[in-house]
Parts: C-alpha cells; sequence; structure tokens
C-alpha cells in the first residue's frame, strides 16, 4: 500500500527554492474557486507543493495572503493598462482608438487569467468588508487609468449620452463575467467560449458595441 509519503519522490524543495508567485498563484486559484471562506491554507500550500508552515512564515494569516494576492492582481492590472499603444502616437490617435485598445488591455488580461475575474466577481458578490481593499488597491487605480479615456471619448462625442463611471462598471464587470463563464459554457459546445479566437471575438464584438451610437 503505497503512502502519501511514497506517492511524492525525492525530498520536498527547500522555503529558498520556492518562488514566492507560486504561493500566490496557488492562492488565486484557492480563493477564486472557493472563495474566501473557503479556502484554506493547506488547500493552498498542497496546490503550491510547500509546507503550510512556510505560508505561515511568508504571509502571516489567511487574509494578509489574500492581501498579498490583491495586490499582485493589482500591480499587473495598472501595469497592464498603462501599457501605450506599440507604435503610440497621440497625434495620429483619436480618443476613441484609445479607448477601444484600453478595453482591448482588459480583455487580454483577463482572459489571460480568467482566475482573477473570479476571484474579483465572488469578492463582489459577497459584498464583505474585504471588498473596501479590492476598491482600494484595484478598482481605484483601474478607474483612475481609463476614466480620463472614457471622459474624452464622451467630449468628443464618440460616445454620447454616457455617463464615465458607469461605463467604466458596465464595461469591466460584463468582461469579468464573460472571461469567468468561459470554462462552463464552453463545455456546452459554445464555439465562441472554446474556440482560440475567444479574446479576438470578444474584441470584435465591443468594437462594434462602442462604435454604435449609444
Amino acid at each position: 500500500m503505497h503512502t502519501e509519503l511514497t506517492k511524492r519522490r525525492g525530498r520536498p524543495p527547500k522555503a529558498n527554492e520556492i518562488k514566492p508567485d507560486a504561493i500566490i498563484r496557488a492562492a488565486l486559484k484557492s480563493f477564486a474557486a472557493h472563495g474566501f471562506e473557503g479556502a484554506s491554507l493547506r488547500r493552498i500550500a498542497s496546490t503550491a507543493n510547500v509546507d503550510v508552515a512556510l505560508i505561515s512564515h511568508r504571509h502571516g494569516t489567511k487574509l494578509e495572503l489574500w492581501k498579498a494576492v490583491v495586490d499582485d492582481i493589482a500591480d499587473k492590472f495598472v501595469v497592464q493598462l498603462s501599457r501605450p499603444h506599440e507604435p503610440f502616437d497621440p497625434a495620429n490617435q483619436t480618443s476613441m482608438q484609445r479607448l477601444l485598445f484600453a478595453v482591448d488591455q482588459m480583455i487580454d488580461f483577463s482572459a489571460a487569467s480568467p482566475e482573477i475575474s473570479m476571484f474579483v466577481i465572488k469578492e463582489v458578490a459577497q459584498q464583505h468588508e474585504r471588498f473596501l481593499y479590492v476598491y482600494e488597491r484595484l478598482i481605484g487605480p483601474a478607474q483612475e487609468v481609463l476614466l480620463p479615456i472614457v471622459e474624452h471619448a464622451v467630449a468628443d462625442d464618440f460616445l454620447k449620452n454616457v455617463d464615465p463611471h458607469l461605463f467604466f462598471y458596465n464595461v469591466s464587470g460584463a468582461i469579468a463575467l464573460t472571461v469567468s463563464l468561459r470554462s462552463f459554457v464552453g463545455q456546452f459546445g459554445r464555439n465562441a467560449f472554446s474556440s482560440e479566437s475567444f479574446s479576438s471575438s470578444m474584441k470584435s464584438l465591443w468594437r462594434v458595441l462602442l462604435q454604435q451610437e449609444i
């Protein structure tokens, strides 16, 4: 009879051999699938293939690990949104083109890591005080980047009768929900969800929607 010890051949990796983001990735996956209350440090440690004591040593409590996950998402997302179009020539780009590029960036970021969308949606649905941290670290900074782009598109009359804040939450929420549903809906044979062109199809859809008169 094989024991758990015999299943894992070789010595477990040393603490200094574990990359910090391995724990963060495992934690994101667990929080996204089970929510904050359902996730456990032992489950996260098992997914990251580390001793649970290492997580406690590096991050302390589960809440502190959760905050580290939010911080990691926020840092990467804001960097993505702040990245200029290459080649970038403001003189030859309309405000609508800049807005469409920003939407493309949101889609690329969300589609590359669906767990992030699932993680944020769970926090929104639970309406726990933890969401204040999500807002301060992730949503607020994202708005600071995106709202001026939307406001310019409104001022230039590309978007008519649009409130920029409402636009931000509608677009970001729709993208996050669609991405989080991809694996579930795709199993029912919905080609758009299971296709490798999922991201490009979403971008095409938003181009059609945003370039219509609202």
